[in-house]
């Protein structure tokens, strides 16, 4: 991972790679950056790098100092406190910042759009909306009626859109791994236990089957960890299960049991 810092030792600008030398090369290689990159070039003073054992761990890391530090040259990255929450009040969807199973949505611009596509919508699911709004949308495609059905058709992408966050959330919520990979120190990995929601706990193993007290540790933890909606365990969450689904060679996932972790 690494940092560009300007002369008063602003962080510009925070990235990761596998290849640090050739991924620094490409920013003086000529090629077109993103205004805010170039800008963040132009005042650069230092490069300062840190090395992990993992992928996971170098990307968990860079995302806490963008959420941290929010240097002006990184694009991703959002502002949980600023995520919005879709909740039913009566038999109106509203937008608001407590958090809860229906979120969250990164763009409050975005949930308003959601929240006015489940405008007369009287069920406590908002995918049970999306068929709902798909008949409305053909009802008006038929009558000719294309600058409402323009309307519709935008509100009904970002219930999609919303709805499908929501169901992979609801699952990631569910699930309960120890994610082990490399520590940056040799005849050491680290261990990265997900539950209610969350990364409950990161601890550092021994290789070779001890660290007991460690899991044992890690697990109490694990199992301690509420169901959380919060919008920072969420973006935690989002980024952790795209290893789990696509783990690296150097990743091993296994269930929360002791036997298991200290064996993989």
């Amino acid at each position: 991972m690494y940092r560009f810092r300007d002369r008063n030792d602003t962080v510009l600008y925070v990235g990761k790679a596998r290849d640090l030398r050739a991924r620094l090369r490409s920013y003086f290689s000529g090629s077109r950056q993103r205004p805010a990159v170039e800008a963040a070039l132009g005042a650069l003073e230092r490069i300062e790098w840190e090395q992990f054992g993992s992928e996971l761990e170098a990307a968990l890391e860079e995302l806490r100092l963008i959420g941290e530090l929010r240097p002006p040259a990184n694009a991703r990255g959002g502002r949980p406190e600023r995520y919005a929450y879709l909740r039913q009040r009566g038999d109106r969807w509203i937008v608001g910042s407590e958090p809860g199973p229906y979120g969250p949505i990164r763009s409050r611009n975005r949930a308003r759009l959601v929240a006015r596509a489940l405008d007369g919508f009287e069920g406590d699911d908002p995918a049970d909306a999306v068929p709902v709004l798909h008949a409305k949308l053909q009802r008006l495609a038929r009558e000719l009626r294309f600058e409402d059905a323009a309307r519709v058709r935008d509100r009904l992408a970002a219930l999609e859109e919303a709805v499908g966050r929501f169901a992979e959330l609801e699952r990631l919520r569910g699930t309960s791994v120890c994610i082990l990979a490399p520590a940056r120190e040799p005849r050491l990995k680290r261990a990265f236990f997900v539950a209610g929601g969350r990364l409950a706990a990161v601890r550092t193993l021994p290789v070779g089957g001890a660290g007991r007290i460690e899991v044992e540790a890690g697990i109490a933890e694990a199992a301690l960890a509420g169901p959380s909606f919060a919008p920072e365990d969420a973006d935690v969450l989002m980024l952790v299960a795209g290893f789990i689904r696509r783990p690296g060679p150097e990743l091993r996932i296994v269930s929360l049991d002791r036997a298991e972790i200290l064996a993989a």
